[in-house]
This record gives C-alpha cells, structure tokens and sequence, in this order.
C-alpha cells in the first residue's frame, strides 16, 4: 500500500460525546451520547445547541447564568482549538446535574459501503445531534 493510498482511506473529523452525571459530586454516569462531525464551526454550534436545549428547562435565574456562560468568547476559542488539532470542552451544572461536552479531531476511517471520506455517525445525512436529551444511562457502568 503506498502512502497517498493509506491517507486516501482517512477523512479529519470531530469526536463529540455529552457525559451527564447526576451531580458535581457524582462518580457514576446518568448518561452519555456522541456524535461525529466533519466541521469544527459545525462542532462547536452543536455543543452550544446542547447546552442551550438543556438550559431551556431550567428556572429563569440559572438558565439566565447558564446561557450568559454560553454567550462568551469561549465558541470563538473552542473553533480555533479545533481548528490547531487540539481538543476542546465546555462543562456546566445545570439544575444540580453536571454536564460536560468535549470535542477532539479524530481521523476517521472510510466505510466500504459508505460514500469515499464520509464517517459513519453521517452516511445518509449530515449529525443532527446529540440525540435524545439527557436520556437515562439504564446499565452504564
């Protein structure tokens, strides 16, 4: 295998994955979710997305705390930490839960029957999202 073909196999990506415990204190996952992108501006929008879907159910004093945390220069940050190959996070106590995003670039690996440089997570359309909000870990370790 020469090396233009090993890098042809390659696409550079964003890992993305949402850990939520049921407290600062905890030690024991409430849930966990994941996603895969191909865009750090995309990364960091879906994060902050999260995080604000998240702040919309809390009272009006702490989802204004969480959305002024959101509001700052951290997205700017956290773009250009992707976009130098470093990873970057956001974590949050939200309503007595605490709730970390990270991102890191990853390369992912082509699919034999996926269209060439696409990953999984979004054969057949663009990530969505973080999926189901704060769904129940039932049986995570």
């Amino acid at each position: 295998m020469t090396p233009g073909t090993a890098s042809d196999l390659l696409t550079p990506g964003f890992w993305c994955e949402r850990f939520v415990y049921t407290s600062v204190h905890a030690d024991r996952l409430a849930s966990w979710s994941a996603l895969a992108t191909r865009s750090p501006v995309r990364t960091v929008r879906l994060m902050g997305a999260d995080a604000r879907e998240v702040a919309a159910g809390l009272p009006g004093d702490e989802r204004q705390w969480v959305l002024g945390e959101l509001g700052g220069p951290g997205q700017v940050g956290a773009m250009g930490a992707l976009q130098r190959g470093e990873p970057c996070g956001l974590a949050l106590a939200c309503g007595g839960a605490w709730v970390e995003w990270s991102a890191s670039p990853v390369l992912f690996l082509a699919l034999v029957d996926g269209p060439p440089g696409m990953p999984c997570s979004c054969r057949d359309s663009e990530a969505v999202g973080f999926g189901v909000p704060l769904a129940s870990a039932d049986g995570f370790p």
